[in-house]
């Protein structure tokens, strides 16, 4: 009788697992220092390329932010037109004489820096057909970008051509005390005939410093000096609290006119002194110059 013949065991065995992982051959040690010399260079080509990167970044943003202007029409065009004050109780505020101007005006005839029959700062030529104004303030960041935007286009394409004024209405709900210290400062800057220089100024500390630097009398003092302004009389200013009725009659401005948010833009038309809030991008602000100047 013939034995029979056990199955053939697999070389796996028994156990569920298969054949024996087969590993190439190591590398030679001229290979492996290929290797290292092609991960060096790519470490250093991103590494090339991120400190490029950040440079530029850090280039861009400064030349965004750009430092302190003395105050000239060189440095700030587009607010380079005569003083004319007007108001009754802020008698001192961009009055006429305040400062004289280092060159030709950039706006036409009739364009002024002036302040309107509700003590607002104001710009443009006073029978302009419309009147805009703006409710900001320096702490608020959307206010600090439609400043940089929609405002200064705006001035340049409708105020300085005498086709539009734009006042700006400070208000101090964002940085409270902080922005209250800074507006004092643009208005006692406006003694010396630099309300609007100074706005920018503190719109740019804004931006680039924390709100307890930015607008501490140290740093305004800094500025006012470096801007070319009275910086003693300046600080004496702010901290007599000039201004602080001033900032009071904003308020009730902002608050009778049904403002409850920054930037908020209000219109009037000719000497009615009625204002609506209407959208704040600049095509709104363009349609209605443009429609006012054809009625």
């Amino acid at each position: 009788m013939t034995a029979q013949q056990k199955p053939e065991q697999t070389r796996s065995g028994l156990l569920p697992w298969g054949a024996r992982a087969a590993f190439r051959p190591g590398k030679t040690r001229r290979q492996r220092q290929e290797q290292w010399r092609q991960q060096t260079t790519i470490l250093a080509a991103v590494l090339a390329v991120s400190v490029v990167a950040s440079v530029v970044f850090i280039i861009a943003n400064w030349q965004q932010v750009g430092g302190v202007k003395a105050v000239s029409c060189a440095a700030f065009p587009q607010f380079c037109v005569p003083h004319a004050g007007g108001s009754t109780t802020m008698p001192a505020l961009e009055a006429a004489g305040a400062r004289q101007l280092d060159a030709e005006s950039s706006g036409v005839p009739g364009v002024e820096r002036g302040v309107d029959v509700n003590g607002i700062p104001t710009l443009g030529d006073p029978s302009a057909p419309i009147h805009v104004v703006t409710v900001s303030d320096y702490a608020c960041p959307h206010c600090q970008d439609y400043h940089e935007t929609d405002v200064l286009r705006f001035v340049e394409d409708y105020v300085l051509t005498g086709q539009a004024t734009f006042g700006f209405v400070l208000t101090t709900g964002t940085g409270q005390f902080y922005s209250e210290t800074a507006s004092q400062a643009a208005l006692c800057a406006g003694e010396q005939g630099a309300f609007w220089e100074m706005s920018e100024e503190m719109f740019r500390l804004a931006r680039t410093k924390q709100l307890a630097s930015a607008f501490s009398l140290d740093q305004i003092r800094d500025s006012a000096n470096e801007m070319g302004l009275d910086r003693k009389a300046l600080i004496e200013c702010v901290a007599s609290n000039r201004y602080a009725s001033s900032l009071r009659q904003f308020r009730s401005f902002a608050n009778d006119n049904g403002v409850n948010a920054t930037p908020t833009v209000l219109v009037s038309y000719g000497d009615s002194n009625r204002w609506t809030i209407v959208r704040r991008d600049y095509e709104t602000l363009k349609q209605l110059t443009e429609a006012a100047q054809r009625q």
